[in-house]
């Protein structure tokens, strides 16, 4: 696992690899032995309305890096600045460098997409490289009562955590949320703030709508 500085200068996982509340280590290890024997990767619904319409016609706010069209995904990302954004860094925010995009073309089930705002970062993860078996997080067979798909197919928000970063010997705060998609991939959104945006930042009425803003911006390759 690779270990590096966030967007906002904390410390972060770089590559994608921390997906709602499994430890990365484990995650990668059993990704990369179930990739590597042809099993593991959760499928992709392709004909999903969302990716039909971005291939006929799309108007795009964002960037689109041109790795993502290289990723066997879909790429799902904050087509226009969330309000979130707008709250901390003020109505007419844009980003203060150019979109960041991570994959690996010999492994392209997977992807880490970053923009960075003055005062808040946004980074989008997500991998099919799923073990489902024996796990109840992530089984794909059936919504549970309670799961993410569950509340996926009522139409509810992804449930939101804040972690204060004093807490890990950080400055400011993380939020994170997954949601899942196409049907069953998982997409982990973690908003870091800076200490001075702390206030706006915990701001969940407005983080629960913002989650509406997500958009395909690549429907990858099949």
């Amino acid at each position: 696992m690779r270990v590096g500085r966030s967007a906002l200068g904390m410390p972060a996982v770089v590559a994608g690899l921390v997906l709602a509340g499994v430890a990365a280590t484990g995650w990668v290890a059993l990704a990369q032995d179930r990739t590597a024997s042809g099993q593991g990767l959760l499928k992709v619904d392709w004909a999903d309305p969302e990716i039909a319409s971005l291939r006929s016609a799309r108007s795009a706010g964002g960037a689109v890096p041109a790795a993502a069209s290289q990723v066997q995904l879909p790429v799902l990302a904050f087509d226009v600045v969330p309000q979130l954004v707008k709250n901390v860094a003020g109505m007419d925010a844009a980003p203060i460098k150019p979109r960041s995009f991570v994959s690996d073309p010999k492994q392209p089930y997977w992807y880490h997409l970053t923009d960075t705002y003055e005062g808040i970062s946004i980074s989008v993860d997500a991998d099919r490289r799923v073990n489902v078996e024996g796990d109840a997080k992530f089984q794909i067979g059936g919504a549970a009562p309670g799961s993410r798909a569950a509340a996926r197919a009522k139409g509810a928000p992804a449930a939101v955590s804040v972690s204060d970063g004093a807490a890990e010997g950080m400055e400011g705060i993380v939020i994170q949320y997954t949601v899942q998609k196409f049907p069953d991939i998982p997409y982990t959104v973690t908003i870091e703030c800076s200490t001075k945006a702390k206030a706006q930042c915990k701001d969940l009425t407005v983080i629960n709508k913002d989650q509406a803003l997500l958009r395909v911006i690549s429907a990858g390759r099949q």
